[in-house]
């Protein structure tokens, strides 16, 4: 063998050693994290922080995306995190994880989306119109994926809702919020009223008009029929109002 291929073949086999050694130094640097692991830091995050723990919701994996592999030798320590003050419970996307190598934050992961997130909330049984009083025949509880609820306040108790009016037109099946009720108007205006004035012990009751319509506890005014006096009073119920002489 001439010395001149004898010297191209040595090169050769050196190149390979080295990209052989190269590699294997690839592969020891390296380590692959388990995305179910990182997912189900998410998921028991979100079950035991609030929005969300005091909502009831409840967390699926929904999907899960392939391995993610860290070029880094050291441990690895993963933990969900609140990035920012979340805007109530439909922002899951305030929640990452963190993957740390040898405590250094090595990448951030987002799990929003192969998470499902739902919370049981009230909903329309059926069409109710504007200012009507919700019986528990008028609502239903229901699940729903928390990106699909509207904004606002949203009512999770039939107790939150009892007793209230609806202030629009309420479709069958949308889902309750805060905005969507009100008290109920207890007097009409043009309506008789009974007008209590407490007294000590006792009670001298007024029979009038009512000038304007009230909800609980707001003051409307009340005629007189036979005098035309009118006074001021407060809503205590149905048709009903109460003047306090002390206040």
């Amino acid at each position: 063998m001439s010395s001149q291929p004898f010297i191209r073949f040595i090169t050769a086999l050196v190149t390979i050693c080295a990209l052989a050694g190269l590699s294997r130094a690839n592969a020891s640097g390296s380590q692959t994290v388990n995305s179910g692991w990182l997912l189900e830091a998410a998921r028991n995050f979100l079950l035991t922080s609030d929005p969300w723990a005091s909502a009831g919701c409840t967390v699926e994996i929904d999907q899960t995306p392939s391995d993610i592999t860290v070029y880094s030798d050291g441990l690895i320590e993963v933990q969900a995190v609140l990035d920012r003050t979340p805007n109530g419970i439909k922002d899951i996307g305030a929640v990452s994880v963190e993957v740390r190598v040898d405590g250094t934050l090595y990448l951030r992961f987002d799990p929003n989306p192969y998470l499902k997130v739902t919370v049981p909330v009230y909903a329309a049984a059926r069409e109710i119109e504007r200012g009507q009083v919700l019986t528990e025949d008028d609502v239903e509880e229901t699940i729903v994926d928390v990106k699909e609820l509207p904004s606002g306040d949203i009512c999770r108790s039939f107790e939150e809702i009892a007793g209230l009016a609806a202030r629009t037109d309420i479709p069958a099946g949308r889902v309750l919020t805060s905005a969507m009720v009100e008290l109920p108007i207890l007097v009409v205006r043009g309506d008789a009223v009974t007008v209590v004035v407490p007294i000590g012990a006792a009670a001298v009751t007024l029979h009038g008009v009512a000038l304007d319509s009230g909800r609980l506890g707001e003051e409307i005014r009340v005629r007189n029929p036979d005098s035309n006096a009118i006074i001021t009073a407060v809503v205590t119920g149905q048709s009903r109002a109460e003047i306090n002489i002390l206040d």
